[in-house]
């Protein structure tokens, strides 16, 4: 016997999409069957789709140090409900995880309070490349660095940056970068400073999209010198993610990630909210959404991820007279994969090509497929229900995030996560207001670093 069942589901595949039930035993999925099976827990899917979980790259929870604007306990709770529930946590914390006591101290914090599974980063700074080697022992999901200035970790030179990427290499590790040309941002930020503006405009010009796509171009071309396995982060230019589709095809080992928040708002949204919907790299111009979903249908940018990064509403605000006081990151991990799903299905765009994006092309990427990223027989039992009829309104206060804020608030959307499953266990249940959390802190578990190049399907296809 089963022990759980869900049946009567559109069940979104790496083939197809399949009119099935899925059948769980011991965590894992061990049968897809158009037959009715024994099992000790039943769930009716009543005709509504059911996707691989999702697999998240790239999430800031603030654990430790910087608990005030999330933890890994509200965090990871807002994953799931969102139908995440695997995420690669990035090193600006306090400390910042650059050695093997600090990623310690945040393993065990996040072991303790985290309810979706987890891997964490670790940071590559001016400083700490001789020892990468051994931080190996620790295995973490990759490496992360900055080419432009950041509050919460040291950027890195060029001449750093391809130092680290040939340790990495030889570590037969990962790297993902932050790309941003910081003499660009600086000369320009001086020079509109200079003018007296203070509006988010100006923030957005003084990160033109040049400064983006030429820190990747450049960043690319290290990747190929060391060998390394580059993975671009929240690209929001199509001619950057460009750069890597040639990369990829030309057989480098190199991925592009963009973020949700780039496919929903723009600099007139920016201009709107004000503070609260301060990112970086910024929002660009109201075309630009377009041109990034078609990059994603084709197969230029290889996956989502939601560059999640809370801030309280106090340090969000000092922002309300000059853009230039304000941390830059968003709340939105809960509801991005829920606009991506009901717009990408208003766009035509197939649901396997959806599922690729937020949970196959990832969990490869980052050498954790088949265990994760996809519903297939032997994968671990990570899914969820989602209903593309319903809708609904986005309210900050009936999210589980600490901060009750998102630049998204008030945004209506079509379709619903209902429920999702962590190794065959239920650990969020759809419901009003908001839904309900149904494991206990700490009931995800820490996901081993893998060494080796996973190329990505679109890798493999080329």
């Amino acid at each position: 016997m089963f022990d759980l069942a869900v049946k009567n589901a559109h069940v979104v595949t790496e083939s197809g999409v399949l009119d099935a039930g899925v059948y769980v035993k011991g965590g894992v999925v061990a049968a897809l069957s158009t037959e009715v099976l024994p099992a000790q827990e039943s769930v009716d899917a009543q005709g509504r789709i059911l996707f691989p979980g999702a697999v998240d790259p790239h999430v800031h929870f603030n654990d430790p140090g910087l608990t005030e604007g999330e933890d890994f306990y509200t965090g990871s709770c807002a994953a799931v409900a969102g139908g995440i529930t695997t995420v690669f946590e990035m090193p600006l914390t306090n400390p910042l995880t650059e050695d093997e006591p600090s990623f310690l101290l945040k393993k065990s914090e996040a072991s303790k309070k985290s309810v979706a599974d987890f891997g964490l980063y670790l940071a590559l700074t001016p400083d700490n490349a001789t020892h990468v080697s051994t931080l190996m022992a620790l295995e973490p999901i990759g490496f992360k660095a900055f080419m432009s200035y950041s509050p919460e970790i040291p950027m890195v030179k060029d001449g750093e940056l391809l130092t680290g990427m040939h340790a990495i290499a030889a570590a037969n590790s990962r790297i993902a970068v932050h790309c941003e040309n910081n003499d660009i941002i600086t000369h320009l930020t001086n020079q509109i400073k200079s003018s007296g503006r203070n509006d988010p405009r100006a923030y957005t010009e003084s990160r033109p999209p040049y400064s983006e796509w030429e820190a990747v171009q450049r960043a690319v071309t290290l990747a190929k010198i060391a060998g390394v396995q580059l993975h671009v982060v929240h690209s929001s230019t199509p001619e950057g993610a460009g750069f890597v589709a040639e990369a990829r095809a030309a057989g480098h080992p190199i991925s592009v990630e963009t973020a949700q928040h780039f496919l929903f708002l723009d600099v007139e949204d920016f201009q709107r909210i004000g503070p609260f919907a301060q990112c970086n790299p910024p929002l660009r111009g109201p075309e630009n959404a377009d041109r990034l979903w078609e990059a994603m249908r084709t197969g230029v940018i290889d996956c989502v991820a939601t560059d999640h990064a809370p801030y309280t509403i106090e340090e969000k605000l000092r922002g309300k007279d000059s853009v230039w006081t304000t941390p830059a990151g968003l709340n939105h991990i809960q509801t991005a994969n829920q606009l991506l799903i009901g717009d990408g299905i208003r766009r035509g765009i197939p649901l396997t090509r959806l599922a690729e994006l937020f949970a196959t092309a990832p969990a490869r990427l980052f050498n954790i497929y088949p265990q994760k990223g996809a519903i297939r027989v032997g994968s671990d039992a990570d899914m969820f229900l989602f209903d593309p009829e319903q809708e609904w309104t986005v309210d900050a206060e009936q999210t589980f995030y600490k901060q009750k804020w998102t630049p998204f608030h008030g945004m209506k959307v079509k379709g619903r996560v209902k429920r999702t499953w962590l190794r065959g266990t239920t650990v969020y249940e759809d419901g009003a207001p908001k839904g309900s959390i149904t494991v206990k802190p700490g009931f995800g578990r820490f996901i081993p670093g893998r060494t080796g190049h996973a190329a990505s399907p679109l890798m493999a296809a080329e």
